[in-house]
C-alpha cells in the first residue's frame, strides 16, 4: 500500500481557515509592535522625568547615522598653543 498524497490544491474549507489564521497572526504582531512602542515610550518618558527630577538636564538626541558622538578631543589632535603659567598662592580674604 503507497500512502496518500494530500489534494493538490486546498479545499474551501482550508482555504477559509489559512486566510483566518494568516488574519490572527498579523492581528497578533501588529499588537505585539504597539505594546512594544507603548513600552519604549514609557520608558523614555520616565528617563526624561528622572532626570529632570535629579536636576540634569536631559542631552540632546543625535539622530545622524554613523557618526558616533564623541567628547570634545577624542582621537583628534589640538593644535592650540599651550601656554604655562607662572603658579602662586593666594591667601584667603580676611574676615571684616
Amino acid at each position: 500500500m503507497s500512502p496518500s498524497l494530500p489534494p493538490a490544491s486546498p479545499n474551501p474549507l482550508q482555504r477559509a481557515l489559512l486566510a483566518l489564521l494568516r488574519f490572527v497572526f498579523v492581528i497578533g504582531g501588529m499588537l505585539l509592535m504597539l505594546g512594544a512602542m507603548m513600552l519604549a515610550l514609557v520608558l523614555a518618558v520616565g528617563v526624561v522625568l528622572w532626570a529632570l527630577l535629579r536636576g540634569r538636564r536631559p542631552e540632546p538626541v543625535n539622530l545622524r547615522w554613523g557618526t558616533m558622538p564623541r567628547p570634545p578631543g577624542f582621537g583628534r589632535r589640538n593644535d592650540t598653543e599651550v601656554v604655562d603659567v607662572q603658579v602662586r598662592e593666594i591667601d584667603a580674604p580676611n574676615p571684616p
